[in-house]
Formats: C-alpha cells, structure tokens, sequence
C-alpha cells in the first residue's frame, strides 16, 4: 500500500514555527511511506523582481536562515520529492533574464544540501499527477486542473485553499487537493497578503492508494 505525504508551501524562512511538529505528527498517523513537498520550498523575497518590504534581509542573510530551516526539514524527510514551484526557480528565472545560462548555476541539492531530494517540475504516483500549481487559479484549483488533465490532481501554490473536489463521470472518480501552506502569515515576507480576507490554510495531505486525505493544523 503506497501512502504519499504532501507538504505544503513552506516559504522557508517564512515557514509556520509549529508545521514540522504537525506533518510529523501525520506521517507517524498514516504511516506514510512517500513525501512530496509541493513546492515554493524557498521564498527567495530578497531576490525577487517584486516590490519588497525594506525591513527584510538581503539575499545572502536569507539564505543562511532559509538554509537552517531547509536542513531541519531534510533530517526529518532524508529521502522525498520536491516539485519545484515558482518561488523556488526564482534565481534560475532572474539568471535568463540576465542571459545566464543554466550551467553556470548550482542544483538546489547543491546550494541546500539536500542529498536524496529529487527536485522536479511533476511527478505522477498511482495515476495522481503532483506538482506545484504554477497558473493555476479559481476557487478550486487542483480540481479545475484534474478536470482538464482528465487525471487526479494534487497542487499548493494557492495558501488559502485546503480542499478535496471530486468529479464522477460514472464510470470514473477523479479528484483535485489543494494542500494549503505551511507558512508563517506574520513573517515580513508574507505581509504582502496582511490585508487579505483569505489567510493561509496551515494543512497538509496524505494520498493513500491514489484516495486524498486532507489534515488542517
């Protein structure tokens, strides 16, 4: 029986203090035998093209507090899979616009020693496709998704959203997850979204034998 656990954005260094203690506490529930992180594994604000709160740190200080969050993360999860998402490809989006090709660039195993993490763009399990959601927009976003892929879907991308929705065509269940975040919504990088009605939904999901399973903290 495959059992995948599916951790949500964590934005590191802007990850929520409390998310690890969580999604271990589920791992040990279910007895996950896969991880998935879904992406946006790092926010990279101090290297963004976006506007930036002056109060953050600048790229090198980022990293060696992100650094220290990833490592805690990579002791408790040695062996996953991490679908890239768009905050995590930032530098390698910043580098082409600069006309620098990939090969001068390190791997994020490299840069954040993280030995046993296979980074990708998708990885599809039991006929369940994961990846990080890059586009993807409405109020169900994985499931909008699904109904286009004509395959399940699991997705993060979108903090406010922690939902499962299914789809019969009588004589299939699809279905799309959105996992919601592990971010701290205090942190200054994240005060971006301080005046928004929708907060981050702190959850995580399980997928067990391509069935979704949806725990909030």
């Amino acid at each position: 029986m495959t059992k995948v656990l599916v951790v949500g954005d964590l934005h590191a260094p802007a990850t929520h203090k409390n998310y690890l203690k969580f999604v271990k506490k589920i791992q040990a529930k279910y007895n996950t035998t896969k991880t998935v992180f879904i992406g946006d594994i790092i926010d990279h604000e101090a290297i963004s093209r976006h506007q930036k709160n002056p109060n953050l740190p600048a790229s090198l200080d980022e990293y060696i507090v992100a650094l220290k969050e990833i490592k805690k993360w990579h002791t408790a999860f040695p062996n996953a899979v991490v679908t890239i998402g768009n905050h995590d490809d930032r530098v390698c989006r910043r580098a082409e616009s600069e006309g620098i090709p990939g090969m001068y660039l390190k791997s994020f195993n490299d840069v954040y020693g993280t030995e046993g993490w296979d980074w990708i763009h998708e990885y599809e399990h039991d006929d369940v496709l994961y990846t990080h959601g890059i586009g993807w927009g409405g109020k169900t976003p994985a499931f909008n998704a699904a109904n286009y892929l004509r395959k399940s879907v699991v997705c993060g991308h979108t903090h406010s959203i922690a939902a499962i929705n299914w789809h019969n065509n009588g004589s299939s269940l699809l279905f799309g997850m959105n996992v919601g975040a592990g971010v701290d919504n205090s942190h200054l990088a994240m005060s971006y979204g301080r005046y928004s009605l929708k907060k981050p939904m702190i959850s995580c999901g399980v997928v067990i034998n391509g069935k979704p399973y949806l725990e909030i903290m």
